[in-house]
């Protein structure tokens, strides 16, 4: 159809051009007034002849270079060549933002691949997924980081998590050593942590852990708790302690609750109760938590001096819990300080009737001969745990 307009065009033109000649060859013969705004040129006539067809010859040049150029096409192809490499930066950029757990970055570079038109990256990367489980998967996964670098994170934390669902730890361990870029993805870190712990490395899961910069601080702390747990016990695994690994532990961490009784537990593993006891009314006039009260009734000390032990930290203590409460009433009942054992009891079953104390205190009501507050107790302590029951069903 364009070239039927273009026909038509150049036919009017000729036309048009030859009736303006007729014209002056009629008021004018042999010549040809040519007039553009205040200029005038006359020639002669087979001159404006010569001047059309050469203008002619030029127009039908011009358009046969512009049909065989064609910019629209270049710029066109040029267009999408950038639209192109733009998706393909943007989809490296997209994986790599959402494997290291950044979300707002990974984002925005889909919403930028989308407007560039999609790249070919992520497909390619997906025709690894299914295949996971061929004998050939580990050529195709060195085939496909040979021809695209880029993606590289992408294909080894494909294999890593393919590691993790068979529970292999020492490779990933050993894979993530080699590529050691894998430490920053999201999904795999937790499973690296754990493998690391698992083989004997808790001081390396702590480092890692603490250079994590997308960690929750509350998920942080709970890793910080368990890796230092087991550094402390792999510290302590040979008997005696090895001060190189417990100086990886930071001051702050080893004062914890959780890695102090830790400490304790290894202590008195390893018969030095003297040591774990010191260990331990250090920490409990520092810090009286619930988790180290337990430890009086829990180790083997001293009976004696653990009640006064705890006595001593009860003073001060402004509002002593019901945990601390059923460990010294424990101690007391130990001592045959039946009365004492009882208020003690008595206490921590007002304060939170938890099972440990209703249990204690029944029993003691049991030795001394009081069964029927001991049965009352008994049902109460059956109607909560059928509570419990019923609310975690449903």
């Amino acid at each position: 159809m364009s070239r039927l307009v273009i026909k038509v065009m150049l036919w009017f033109l000729l036309l048009l051009a030859a009736g303006v000649l007729a014209h002056f060859m009629v008021r004018h013969p042999g010549y040809v007034m040519l007039a553009w705004g205040q200029w005038m040129v006359e020639i002669t006539l087979w001159a404006a002849v010569g001047l059309l067809v050469v203008g002619v010859l030029a127009l039908w040049l011009v358009l046969r270079l512009w049909r065989g150029v064609n910019p629209v096409r270049w710029v066109r192809r040029y267009r999408d060549h950038r639209d192109r490499r733009a998706a393909r930066v943007e989809t490296e950029r997209a994986v790599r933002a959402w494997l290291t757990g950044d979300d707002n970055t990974a984002l925005s570079a889909l919403n930028k691949v989308v407007k560039a038109g999609g790249s070919e990256r992520l497909p390619r990367l997906l025709t690894l997924v299914p295949d996971r489980n061929n004998p050939s998967w580990s050529e195709r996964l060195a085939d496909y980081i040979e021809a695209d670098p880029g993606m590289a994170l992408a294909a080894w934390s494909l294999q890593a998590n393919q590691l993790i669902q068979h529970g292999n730890s020492q490779a990933l361990v050993d894979l993530v050593e080699r590529q050691p870029e894998l430490a920053t993805v999201r999904f795999i870190q937790p499973p690296y942590w754990r493998a690391l712990i698992d083989e004997g490395q808790a001081d390396k899961a702590l480092r890692r852990i603490e250079a994590a910069p997308t960690l929750n601080p509350d998920d942080r702390e709970q890793w910080q708790r368990l890796a230092g747990r087991a550094l402390v016990e792999q510290a302590y695994a040979g008997g005696e302690a090895k001060t190189s690994l417990l100086k990886a532990l930071p001051r702050g961490m080893r004062q914890k609750p959780s890695v102090v009784a830790t400490e304790v537990r290894c202590l008195a593993r390893n018969e030095r109760l003297a040591d774990a006891y010191d260990r331990l009314k250090k920490a409990l006039e520092r810090s009286p938590s619930d988790e180290l009260w337990q430890l009086l009734v829990e180790l083997p000390f001293n009976n004696s001096d653990a009640l006064r032990l705890g006595e001593s930290i009860l003073t001060r203590v402004r509002q002593p819990s019901a945990v601390a409460q059923t460990v010294l009433g424990l101690l007391s009942e130990r001592e045959a300080l039946w009365g004492q054992a009882e208020n003690y009891l008595q206490a921590a079953w007002q304060q939170a009737p938890s099972v440990q104390a209703g249990q204690a205190l029944a029993a003691l009501y049991e030795r001394r001969g009081d069964k029927d507050r001991a049965l009352t107790l008994y049902k109460q302590l059956a109607a909560q745990a059928a509570t419990s029951g019923a609310r975690t069903l449903g």
